[in-house]
């Protein structure tokens, strides 16, 4: 059973954190969640807050290796969690492509 902890703040544990959520939605909950300002968990994660600002705008993907491995660890949470949250992005952008 997952902990109160993280169904609170979308998921059970599984990767079902996003629930129709985008990546940019969950990013925003986790660090709310967490309750960090745009600014704290830059800099924690070692990005920039223009770079934080744009991933949960949804105005940049959240695609790359080093930028998932510096929120999970900025928000001290699972590598793994912040990886489900990207893939099921992608395959939600790639549905949507090939629905055009």
């Amino acid at each position: 059973m997952p902990s109160r902890r993280v169904q609170e703040w979308g998921g059970n544990g599984d990767g079902s954190m996003l629930d129709g959520k985008t990546a940019a939605q969950w990013l925003r909950r986790a660090r709310r969640f967490r309750r960090l300002t745009q600014a704290q968990l830059a800099a924690r994660s070692g990005i920039s807050p223009r770079h934080l600002g744009q991933l949960e705008r949804g105005e940049r993907p959240l695609t790359t290796v080093t930028t998932a491995v510096r929120l999970a660890d900025g928000l001290d949470i699972a590598r793994e969690h912040v990886w489900l949250v990207a893939l099921r992005e992608f395959e939600r952008k790639e549905r949507a492509r090939s629905r055009d």
